[in-house]
């Protein structure tokens, strides 16, 4: 067996600890594991109008059902299946005889919430609510969906006479396509 001086087995011994110390660094040894991401929160928006008690719009952290919107504006009605889930941008109007009328809030108040909106249900109304947009190029929009059908891509407005790529670019995250439920 060969002989190591105290000195030579003072630096093997350190050399040891700090290849085990950098080993366990490395490998996160001995810390617990990390947290997952956190679940981004997207919040449901729901207007509720007509005889209420409580009109508004609400928030939900979730898609909510009919029942659970009524509940909450405080209204009673009749004629429609309450446990139907609502999309975010849903309007519920309640008229004075009790039924309810299910639609999509109006364009500035979508913008408002942050919410885009639908190029194949906007109005010329809610049009006019994004930037750059006037009654004009709004009305033109609708002349085209009425013309050609419902839009299939957003990029389908460079169609549309006065919008261009630069308006386009300065619409594009207002605007969406929600697909047709069947």
């Amino acid at each position: 067996m060969p002989y190591f001086s105290r000195s030579q087995l003072g630096v093997m011994l350190l050399l040891g600890a700090a290849i085990l110390l950098i080993w366990a660094w490395r490998g996160n040894f001995g810390l617990p594991p990390a947290a997952p991401p956190a679940r981004t929160l997207t919040p449901v928006f729901v207007e509720v109008a007509g005889k209420v008690t409580q009109p508004g719009v609400y928030t939900f952290p979730e898609a909510p059902t009919l029942a659970a919107v009524l509940s909450q504006a405080g209204a009673t009605a009749s004629g429609k299946p309450k446990g139907e889930k609502l999309s975010s941008g849903s309007k519920i109007e309640i008229t004075p005889d009790g039924q309810v009328h299910l639609g999509r809030m109006d364009g500035p108040q979508l913008l408002t919430l942050g919410l885009a909106l639908d190029l194949n249900q906007a109005t010329a109304g809610d049009l006019e609510a994004l930037p750059g947009i006037g009654s004009v190029i709004a009305q033109r929009i609708i002349a085209y969906r009425q013309a050609h059908g419902p839009f299939k891509k957003i990029d389908d407005l460079l169609q549309v006479s006065g919008i261009g790529p630069k308006k386009l670019t300065q619409i594009k995250p207002y605007v969406s396509i929600e697909a047709k439920n069947n």
